[in-house]
């Protein structure tokens, strides 16, 4: 048995060695880098460490929007790369798998090369187009139909979540149906534990090694931040209030997280800080918006390439101040070749 682990911890490791010796479908474990999803990793890989025959393949995806907390962004590429070396020395049938969003679909392409708005609660076009659309496509590669997928989900967290749990709760315990997905099954072996049983499972907990707690611990504690959703939960509830997430989320009234570790010594990150509320603000200016929708229907359209243009401006402005590397080449080609069909086109030039 893992040092370190509570009894609650040990109990849901037996829960999970149970399920896997019956198992005879691959296993999904989602993974978002946060406290959750990290509790959830520690106790799978003991229990794989644990059963004496381990067959069935165990596929760890986590998905990279190109938008994520570089700080947080940087740490879970550490942890996976580790993880996945650390499973293969231990003899383990678990593979780490990183989703991308398709580059027509990637968040600046969307922004400053269609014009898309930043999302708003309203119009909140990111989750599918960079976390589940993404995911789903990874899922198609490693999983076969029916595969059961594990959650960091937790019960009380909030009064919605619970209602929307126990209506979608399994008559197994600790099973749950997926919204949409009728041939596949929530896992969610956490589902029993409180907050401070995650980080008592985070921090205490040794294997795997690569997934340091304490320094997830520390992040958390900086940024005061919750993780983003990652395969669409029972829930199915979107990224808002402190989380960690985009950086570029406009969703929230503000970003929390991104300047509570501005705040706590990460300061090369308030350029991105600063873009991001300016993309709030721009977004809701009228002036920043066509006067139609692409389809000829009364507006607000896309935004305007002049907004487009600035955008990519201060973006570039964010860049040199920050360090990073915000803007892949080629989304820089994809956008400037969407700014020339827009240049040349009737129809944009019908909606202004």
């Amino acid at each position: 048995m893992n040092s370190g682990a509570t009894p609650i911890a040990q109990a849901a490791i037996a829960r999970i060695r149970e399920e896997y010796l019956g198992a005879d479908r691959p296993w999904i474990v989602g993974f978002s880098g946060g406290k959750d999803s990290s509790a959830l990793i520690r106790l799978v890989f003991e229990a794989l460490r644990d059963t004496g025959e381990v067959t069935v393949p165990v596929a760890v995806v986590y998905c990279d929007t190109g938008v994520e907390i570089p700080v947080v962004s940087q740490l879970v590429a550490e942890t996976l790369d580790g993880v996945a070396l650390e499973a293969q020395r231990d003899g383990l049938p678990l593979s780490v798998h990183k989703a991308e969003p398709r580059l027509a679909d990637r968040y600046f392409v969307k922004v400053l090369g269609r014009g898309y708005p930043p999302p708003t609660n309203k119009f909140r076009w990111c989750t599918d187009r960079l976390r589940i659309g993404p995911v789903q496509r990874v899922l198609s590669e490693v999983a076969t139909e029916g595969s059961l997928v594990l959650l960091g989900v937790r019960r009380g967290e909030s009064a919605e979540r619970d209602r929307i749990l126990e209506r979608h709760e399994l008559e197994k315990p600790f099973h749950f149906s997926q919204s949409g997905v009728a041939s596949s099954t929530v896992f969610a072996p956490i589902l029993d534990f409180a907050v401070e049983d995650v980080w008592e499972t985070v921090v205490l907990m040794e294997k795997p090694s690569a997934l340091d707690g304490r320094k997830l611990w520390r992040l958390y504690g900086n940024a005061s931040g919750e993780e983003c959703p990652l395969i669409r939960e029972p829930t199915a509830s979107p990224c808002g209030k402190g989380r960690f997430g985009c950086w570029t989320c406009t969703v929230v009234r503000k970003d929390e997280a991104v300047a509570g570790l501005v705040e706590s010594g990460h300061g090369y990150l308030a350029p991105l800080l600063a873009y991001r509320d300016w993309l709030q603000a721009m977004r809701d200016d009228p002036s920043n918006r066509c006067a139609r929708r692409r389809n000829g229907a009364p507006g607000p359209g896309p935004l305007t390439l002049a907004a487009r243009r600035e955008a990519l401006r201060r973006l570039r402005t964010a860049e040199r101040t920050s360090g990073l590397s915000l803007l892949r080449t080629d989304e820089t080609r994809l956008i400037h070749r969407l700014w020339r069909e827009d240049r040349g086109s009737a129809k944009y030039e019908a909606i202004v």
